[in-house]
């Protein structure tokens, strides 16, 4: 059955000195959008959205969205660049049209969200990761990470390294490796 309601595809790093969300959009968009449409198709949903702090991002998105031909309807939200922005309740605020701050949590977005219809909010890092697996399968997922948690995560490292940036790194690594890859 058709849930008819929203996916929301969560890029708004509110997070101090973060920057996966803008470097997996910038360097990967096509993934994070395929994530976002195989995710609606899972569920029923017949809309969806991504939102993004940064105007530079979103531009950017706008016109990899226009160059698709998915049948999904998809649109490129600005949200205040704030750090409980990326908060799920938040952003179904902003996406509403009220002051993009969380509410009450009696009331779950996945019962009633965006526009009153169900809706499920994933980062956009989760969304890439379902492109990936619909790709190439739950093997290859499970091949790297630990058995608890399987695959991979982005993590920024910054400060005194000699190479600061996002970091791809399998589930388990230390956070001694994490800073030698940095310098």
């Amino acid at each position: 059955t058709s849930l008819n309601g929203v996916v929301v595809g969560n890029a708004a790093e509110g997070e101090p000195a973060s920057d996966k969300d803008r470097t997996l959009l910038t360097v990967a968009p096509h993934l994070v959008i395929d994530g976002l449409v195989l995710t609606a198709r899972a569920v029923g949903a017949r809309r969806a959205y991504l939102t993004t702090a940064r105007p530079e991002i979103a531009r950017q998105l706008r016109t990899e969205v226009r160059r698709r031909r998915d049948r999904l309807r998809i649109e490129v939200v600005e949200v205040e660049d704030r750090f409980v922005s990326g908060e799920e309740s938040a952003l179904v605020n902003a996406l509403n049209g009220r002051p993009g701050v969380p509410s009450d949590r009696l009331t779950r977005v996945w019962e009633r969200g965006v526009d009153r219809r169900p809706t499920l909010v994933h980062n956009v890092e989760t969304l890439a990761h379902m492109a990936l697996l619909a790709r190439f399968g739950a093997d290859w997922f499970r091949s790297v990470g630990t058995p608890e948690e399987p695959g991979t995560f982005l993590a920024t490292v910054g400060g005194a390294v000699s190479a600061p940036g996002v970091f791809e790194v399998p589930y388990g690594a230390s956070l001694t490796g994490l800073l030698d890859a940095a310098g």
